[in-house]
């Protein structure tokens, strides 16, 4: 805690002096209605992209400088117009499940409230607290005020039984989307990977976060852990594949993913997967959301239960918030409809980069117009 709080004042040292905020991209989008299967019209200006450096070890890097980044858009150079380390405050909206399913984690949920204000929030940043199960309600709106956030997460209830998760990230959504433009955008979702009843499809939901700048990371167990360790899982609805994503076990940085009837045993590539989610706005996945969810906004999806590990991830991710390179782009080519993949490069040998794997832009043809 006391390196987060150390490096938030290195950070702020390092912002851009003739820039007064990170800005997200500059959209037009029609008011969306996540809940409903919109469709989403967005002409981008700026792109802006969150950048996480590790060296062989998997130690942050943070001596780099504006010259040693290269970004690629759909493959094509572009020339970086704003470079910064992590300065910009953070608007965090916390997603925690409360359905009956995890109940038994009751105890390492509401005890996590210091840690996530002191290492996430940090110094300068708000939050806001955000629960699903068969509904989704907003028990504290955003605020800088760490101990209201605490005392949100310390009075949440697991009752029902529903797990609306992607109703809440698309609340989530719309409500960063609502900050001040020189906050940092981030959803933090604490739960399992599965989702029940809602009306929002991951995909759509995903295109949407895209578009606004969230960076979505996760921290809970798996579905299977949790219906071994706190009651039985939620119904099997299958799941699909595209084609090309399935490799060899020993592939590094995949997911394993046991066989089924719809696909064979193997590892699993999340970029890839996630760009598929986000290109149809379908759901067609199981028990591997918010693995996909992270994967497709640059975030992080910790496995945790017990109440070290919680503890642990959330130190883990506020760390690397606080440590993150964030740059900024106007496409020097023509923004056509599909998914604009992105790249970044570092020049530091044997350097782990992380960022967004890209965004969607949607045919006008097909979407809603802005009035």
């Amino acid at each position: 805690m006391l390196f987060v709080a150390a490096l938030c004042a290195l950070c702020a040292g390092a912002q851009d002096p003739n820039r007064g905020a990170s800005a997200p991209p500059a959209t037009e989008t029609p008011q969306s209605l996540p809940h409903a299967q919109n469709k989403i019209r967005a002409q981008t200006n700026e792109v802006v992209a969150a950048v996480t450096v590790l060296n062989k070890h998997g130690g942050l890097v943070l001596d780099l400088a504006q010259s040693d980044f290269h970004v690629y858009d759909n493959g094509v150079e572009q020339t970086i117009d704003h470079w910064d380390l992590g300065g910009d405050p953070l608007a965090i909206a916390l997603v925690v499940e409360t359905s009956s399913h995890i109940q038994m984690m009751a105890p390492v949920i509401h005890g996590m409230g210091s840690i996530f204000t002191e290492t996430v929030m940090a110094l300068n940043g708000e939050a806001a607290v955000i629960t699903y199960d068969s509904t989704v309600d907003v028990r504290q709106p955003f605020t800088g005020d760490h101990d209201a956030i605490a005392t949100a997460i310390s009075h949440v209830e697991f009752e029902a039984p529903e797990m609306r998760l992607y109703d809440a990230m698309a609340e989530a959504v719309d409500m960063l989307k609502a900050r001040p433009v020189n906050y940092r955008r981030v959803m933090l979702i604490v739960g399992e990977s599965q989702d029940i009843a809602s009306d929002a499809k991951l995909g759509l939901v995903l295109r949407d976060a895209e578009l606004a700048n969230v960076a979505i990371y996760a921290a809970g167990p798996s579905s299977t852990s949790a219906g071994l360790r706190f009651g039985p899982q939620a119904p099997d609805r299958g799941i699909k594949y595209p084609p090309g994503v399935f490799s060899g076990p020993t592939r590094p940085g995949a997911l394993p993913v046991p066989g089924n009837g719809h696909a064979p045993g193997g590892t699993l590539d999340l970029a890839p997967v996630a760009i598929w989610l986000v290109t149809r706005g379908t759901n067609e996945i199981k028990n591997h959301q918010l693995e996909m969810a992270a994967a497709a906004t640059g975030g992080v999806h910790y496995r945790a239960i017990r109440d070290r590990t919680i503890r642990s991830a959330l130190d883990r991710i506020g760390s690397e918030l606080h440590a993150q390179y964030v740059l900024s782009y106007r496409p020097s080519s023509e923004q056509t409809a599909g998914f604009h993949e992105i790249k970044v490069s570092v020049a530091r040998p044997e350097a782990t980069v992380r960022t967004r794997p890209g965004y969607f832009l949607a045919p006008a043809a097909t979407a809603n117009v802005a009035p």
